[in-house]
């Protein structure tokens, strides 16, 4: 049998003078079973500092090896744990330099005695176990939960609250039945009141533009302007087109005298008033299309037709909305 030899091996490198002291003997199993507990008490030690208590060690070991073949000199040894104590004392200070790593060493020095005494250390503990699966746990493929933000958990907050209202709701309706039917009817009444809301607010408006327009005083040159396009409209009435297109002219000029697009004075020429406009502008052209169409016909004694006039009228309003 191999294990005698082995434990003979052991036992020279941990076997030390007995003590003066008296230690209650103990068989080979309850020193493994003590080496165990040791071994768990590092674990803990490592992941919490509170269980660092060199307390929890016990006493030291005096360990027969009847009956297993072994030299009477070596048939009993002693193994002291002041060590340990030690580790486990510096061990209580979480900020003491090499902390992890003298537990570490610790449990490794655990494991190679369980190994001397015949049994199996296992798989390192509790600790090891925990930490090989949060690193495995810790691969992307296994993170599937993100931690919300506090507007997704306010928002969840209120979903939770309006499904517990329409939950309450829901109830009270099949308790009460008539609930549904005047739920319908006030929202139907409430559509309606806001229509008619609306449309007298239109109306009221309306109304409002329409005495702000009739209570709009005309200016003189408004009128003049619309008494010469009047005058404009009766002389092509009669087909005096030459004479309907010379009003339109002149409406044309008066609304922008009124207008102040240059001073009042009735002695300049029709490529005056042109110049006067600001060069590139919409009125400039406008108007100097209608002069060269009203010199054309007016001082150039053409005869004009429905179209001039139609021509001169166009371009009259396009001034007028410029």
């Amino acid at each position: 049998m191999a294990f005698p030899y082995r434990l003979s091996l052991a036992a020279s490198l941990l076997v030390v003078p007995l003590s003066a002291q008296a230690l209650e003997p103990s068989s080979l199993a309850d020193y493994a079973a003590h080496l165990q507990r040791l071994h768990a008490l590092v674990e803990r030690c490592e992941t919490s500092v509170p269980a660092c208590d060199p307390g929890q060690v016990g006493d030291d070991d005096q360990v027969k090896l009847d009956g297993l073949g072994v030299s009477a000199n070596v048939s009993q040894f002693e193994v002291r744990y002041d060590w340990l104590r030690e580790v486990l004392s510096s061990a209580r200070d979480p900020k003491a330099a090499g902390r992890e790593s003298s537990l570490r060493a610790a449990a490794i020095r655990l494991d190679e005695m369980l190994r001397d005494a015949g049994v199996s250390p296992g798989t390192g503990g509790f600790a090891d176990a925990r930490k090989k699966a949060d690193a495995i746990l810790g691969h992307p493929e296994f993170v599937t939960a993100t931690e919300q933000s506090i507007w997704e958990k306010m928002l969840a907050t209120f979903f939770l609250w309006l499904d517990s209202l329409f939950s309450h709701v829901a109830s009270f309706g099949r308790r009460s039945p008539w609930i549904g039917p005047l739920l319908e009817w006030g929202s139907v009444s409430l559509a309606l009141v806001g229509l008619a809301l609306w449309a007298m607010r239109v109306l009221q408006r309306q109304r409002l533009a329409v005495r702000v327009e009739t209570a709009r005083q005309i200016e003189p040159w408004e009128e003049a302007s619309r008494n010469w396009r009047n005058l404009a409209e009766e002389q092509a009435a009669r087909h005096e087109w030459r004479d309907a297109i010379h009003c339109l002219y002149w409406a044309s000029i008066v609304m922008l005298d009124g207008r102040r697009c240059w001073n009042p004075n009735r002695s300049r020429t029709p490529r005056e008033y042109v110049a006067l406009l600001e060069p590139g502008s919409q009125r400039r052209d406008l108007l100097r299309r209608q002069t060269r169409g009203f010199e054309r016909i007016w001082y150039g004694l053409n005869p004009a037709d429905d179209s001039d006039y139609r021509n001169a009228l166009d371009l009259h309003e396009q001034l007028r909305a410029a």
